[in-house]
């Protein structure tokens, strides 16, 4: 099976299926349709192979370079590899379409060992403010956003009702107290009983106890905030008629906003109070510093976690309840050797890379991993004792598994590149 040719390319790209006479020493064919169909399959190999215009094989595998069946455009890329990164020798670069080659450098730099997790922000204090006396609302004075105080008021309700209740009490209070200081005065004298002095003197403190309450309900038509924070959710709206415990705003301290996050026991030994911790919301990308706050001295019996308290603070654009990725360093290799992960290409267990020699070569190195980060990943050491790898080595991040141990490639240079990208153009 032949895909198109493109002249442009000069190459050919094939997928040839080979069938081969597969025999069965000592064993007795299997009967059925699903035997013969499955005997069949078995003798049939799938083979790629890239040819030149001469006809001359320039590469042929049983695996797809691009992992899937492509078309020529999506196969011949142009720069480095065929696939990616060089040229194979033989080809005309200069005809190929398709990104840019690029290999990446060796680097040394800081890498650190992230463990990472997931939570819920919430605020540290949060009140649902109720109405505490009936009465209809007259006024809003805040909105939801709003930052307010500890005590400021943020709604009025009709008090007419309450004002005459108030004036009526303080009436009747005065009254009382001036019959007692009456009576008082009478019975130092011996002109009143005990009895009568006592009654007055209950009738003036009732008195004072009712202005009391009366002046209280008065005060509760208007509805304070009971603590510094933000309009969360404005409950009612103008006309509104509340009772006694009706909801009428939600406030929330937002400064900080802290994240609970459960972390296993071998990662805590290495967590300490004001580690920075980074944090990103999955629905806004809002990327976030924290510090840890607190670490729980017991460790969970059931998951053998342990509970930190994770702290944000200042203006990080974050909510309550927006669910995050919680990113906490946990250890940090300063001077460690860094790759570009698409440098990797994984064979089994083992893990591999291509580093260029001569200009013009690229050998396979076996590699054992450290840390990652990202598309970051450290080579911690070559499986080869005899194999260095040391800071400037030249890899192929694009491309690598369609490569293979001692493959002979050409690097395009940058302005070939260029040139390349505006004939795909």
């Amino acid at each position: 099976e032949t895909l198109p040719e493109q002249n442009s390319h000069r190459l050919r790209f094939e997928k040839r299926v080979i069938t081969r006479q597969q025999g069965q020493k000592g064993k007795k064919p299997q009967q059925g349709r699903a035997a013969r169909r499955g005997a069949e399959e078995r003798r049939r190999t799938t083979m790629f192979a890239l040819s030149a215009k001469d006809g001359s094989t320039l590469w042929k595998s049983d695996h797809h370079p691009c992992g899937h069946m492509g078309t020529p455009d999506d196969i011949l890329v142009a720069g480095g590899l065929v696939w990616n990164g060089a040229v194979a020798q033989g080809s005309d670069s200069g005809t190929m379409t398709g990104r840019d080659p690029r290999t990446g450098e060796v680097v040394r730099e800081p890498i650190s060992s992230l463990y990472s997790t997931s939570a819920t922000l919430r605020a540290d204090r949060q009140a649902t403010v109720i109405a505490r006396t009936r009465g209809v609302v007259e006024r809003l004075v805040v909105e939801e956003g709003y930052r307010v105080a500890a005590g400021q008021a943020l709604a009025h309700l009709e008090d007419e009702e309450q004002i005459i209740a108030t004036a009526r009490a303080r009436s009747t209070e005065e009254k009382a107290r001036r019959d007692f200081e009456r009576l008082s005065g009478l019975h130092e004298r011996g002109l009143s009983s005990l009895d009568e002095f006592e009654a007055s003197r209950t009738e003036a403190e009732d008195a004072s106890h009712a202005l009391e309450l009366a002046e209280l309900e008065l005060s509760r038509t208007v509805i304070r905030a009971p603590i510094a924070g933000m309009v969360v959710t404005r409950h009612l709206d103008v006309g509104a008629t509340v009772s006694d415990g009706t909801p009428v705003y939600d406030l929330a301290d937002l400064d900080p906003l802290y994240a609970d996050v459960n972390i296993p026991e071998r990662h805590v030994t290495r967590l300490r109070p004001l580690q920075e911790v980074r944090l990103t919301a999955d629905s806004t990308g809002i990327e976030a510093s924290a510090i840890i706050e607190r670490i729980a001295p017991a460790v969970d019996p059931a998951t053998g976690t342990v509970k930190v308290t994770v702290a944000v603070e200042g203006d990080s654009g974050l909510r309550p309840g927006a669910f995050v990725r919680v990113d906490i360093i946990t250890d940090t290799h300063p001077d460690a050797l860094v790759v570009a992960r698409s440098a990797l290409v994984a064979e089994g267990r083992r893990w591999h890379l291509y580093r260029l020699v001569d200009e013009d070569l690229v050998e396979q190195i076996e590699v054992v991993l450290g840390f990652e980060s990202g598309d970051r990943v450290e080579i911690d050491h070559s499986a080869n004792s005899e194999v260095t790898i040391s800071p400037g080595d030249q890899v192929v991040i694009v491309g690598a598994p369609a490569l293979s141990d001692g493959a002979k490639v050409r690097v395009m240079n940058e302005s070939e590149s260029s040139e390349t990208g505006e004939r795909a153009g």
